[in-house]
């Protein structure tokens, strides 16, 4: 019987910055597209950031800004982390590209104040 190999996920890097373009869909700076799905508990807000080439639409207008529940952008900083332009800090909880999928948790941290 022929042993299989496990299959490894790479770890890409992280991106520099993630701006939201269209609701529910950011671009990095290489232009690719990510696609959040909020989890939200009584003690955890995360993100799943789903990197996936679809077409894009026209980008949001400041009107429709307004009430979006995520940071318009998001910056990486040391230690594996986010800082989105609503000044919360996010933690990488994973980056993985598994079978040409990749994924990244992020998990909002307590606010400092």
């Amino acid at each position: 019987m022929a042993e299989m190999q496990a299959y490894r996920p790479e770890t890409p890097e992280d991106p520099d910055r993630l701006w939201i373009w269209e609701r529910h869909v950011y671009l990095d700076e290489n232009k690719r597209s990510w696609l959040p799905i909020t989890l939200k508990t009584s003690e955890n807000f995360q993100v799943l950031l789903r990197q996936a080439d679809i077409p894009l639409g026209l980008p949001m207008s400041p009107k429709d800004l307004q009430a979006y529940e995520l940071p318009l952008m998001w910056q990486l900083y040391p230690g594996k982390k986010y800082r989105g332009s609503d000044s919360m800090l996010w933690q990488i909880l994973y980056h993985i590209k598994f079978r040409g999928v990749e994924d990244m948790l992020l998990e909002r941290l307590p606010s400092e104040d």
